[in-house]
Protein backbone atom coordinates (compact mmCIF):
# COMPACT_ATOMS: atom_id res chain seq x y z
CA UNK A 1 0.00 0.00 0.00
CA UNK A 2 1.35 3.25 -1.05
CA UNK A 3 -0.27 6.48 0.23
CA UNK A 4 1.12 10.06 -1.11
CA UNK A 5 -0.12 13.26 0.10
CA UNK A 6 -0.20 15.36 -2.92
CA UNK A 7 -0.19 18.90 -1.07
CA UNK A 8 2.98 18.03 0.97
CA UNK A 9 4.12 16.04 -1.08
CA UNK A 10 5.03 13.08 1.13
CA UNK A 11 4.52 9.58 2.07
CA UNK A 12 1.32 8.72 4.62
CA UNK A 13 1.70 5.72 6.69
CA UNK A 14 -1.78 6.57 8.51
CA UNK A 15 -4.80 7.46 6.89
CA UNK A 16 -8.86 7.48 7.92
CA UNK A 17 -11.11 7.71 5.54
CA UNK A 18 -15.02 9.07 6.38
CA UNK A 19 -17.22 9.15 3.35
CA UNK A 20 -20.79 9.92 2.77
CA UNK A 21 -22.62 6.50 1.58
CA UNK A 22 -22.29 7.92 -2.38
CA UNK A 23 -18.66 8.38 -1.99
CA UNK A 24 -18.58 5.20 -0.50
CA UNK A 25 -20.46 3.72 -3.72
CA UNK A 26 -18.73 5.68 -6.07
CA UNK A 27 -15.20 4.14 -5.06
CA UNK A 28 -16.46 0.77 -4.99
CA UNK A 29 -17.88 1.23 -8.50
CA UNK A 30 -14.50 2.61 -10.08
CA UNK A 31 -12.11 0.22 -7.68
CA UNK A 32 -14.32 -2.77 -9.19
CA UNK A 33 -13.38 -1.05 -12.87
CA UNK A 34 -9.77 -1.13 -12.28
CA UNK A 35 -9.50 -4.61 -10.75
CA UNK A 36 -11.12 -5.99 -13.99
CA UNK A 37 -7.71 -5.48 -15.59
CA UNK A 38 -4.91 -4.39 -12.84
CA UNK A 39 -2.19 -3.99 -15.36
CA UNK A 40 -3.99 -1.11 -17.20
CA UNK A 41 -2.26 2.66 -16.48
CA UNK A 42 -5.87 3.55 -15.67
CA UNK A 43 -6.94 5.85 -12.17
CA UNK A 44 -9.33 7.21 -11.16
CA UNK A 45 -10.53 10.09 -9.06
CA UNK A 46 -13.31 10.78 -6.47
CA UNK A 47 -14.43 14.41 -5.82
CA UNK A 48 -16.50 15.30 -2.78
CA UNK A 49 -19.53 17.42 -3.89
CA UNK A 50 -18.03 20.76 -3.60
CA UNK A 51 -14.49 19.72 -5.00
CA UNK A 52 -12.58 20.65 -2.00
CA UNK A 53 -11.49 17.37 -1.36
CA UNK A 54 -10.28 14.57 -3.52
CA UNK A 55 -9.43 11.05 -3.67
CA UNK A 56 -7.03 9.82 -6.80
CA UNK A 57 -6.59 5.81 -6.55
CA UNK A 58 -4.67 3.58 -8.88
CA UNK A 59 -3.62 -0.11 -8.57
CA UNK A 60 0.15 -1.02 -8.27
CA UNK A 61 1.07 -4.41 -9.52
CA UNK A 62 5.23 -5.23 -10.16
CA UNK A 63 4.91 -4.41 -13.90
CA UNK A 64 3.80 -1.22 -13.37
CA UNK A 65 7.06 -0.60 -11.04
CA UNK A 66 9.17 -1.84 -14.03
CA UNK A 67 8.09 1.08 -15.84
CA UNK A 68 8.09 3.83 -13.28
CA UNK A 69 8.90 6.47 -15.68
CA UNK A 70 4.88 6.24 -16.35
CA UNK A 71 4.43 7.95 -13.00
CA UNK A 72 5.51 11.86 -11.67
CA UNK A 73 8.42 12.62 -9.95
CA UNK A 74 6.89 12.19 -6.26
CA UNK A 75 5.14 9.36 -7.11
CA UNK A 76 8.15 7.87 -8.81
CA UNK A 77 10.48 8.63 -5.22
CA UNK A 78 8.10 7.46 -3.26
CA UNK A 79 6.42 4.25 -4.72
CA UNK A 80 10.36 3.29 -5.47
CA UNK A 81 11.44 4.25 -1.73
CA UNK A 82 8.02 2.48 -0.61
CA UNK A 83 8.66 -0.89 -2.80
CA UNK A 84 12.44 -1.10 -1.41
CA UNK A 85 10.65 -1.02 2.29
CA UNK A 86 8.24 -3.66 1.35
CA UNK A 87 10.46 -5.71 0.07
CA UNK A 88 13.15 -5.75 3.00
CA UNK A 89 9.73 -7.35 4.98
Amino acid sequence: MRMIDGEKKVSVNRLGLYLTVQEAEALKEELSKLLENPETNDHFHIYQEDNSREISCSIITDKKLRNIKNYNKLEQQILLKDSKGESEK
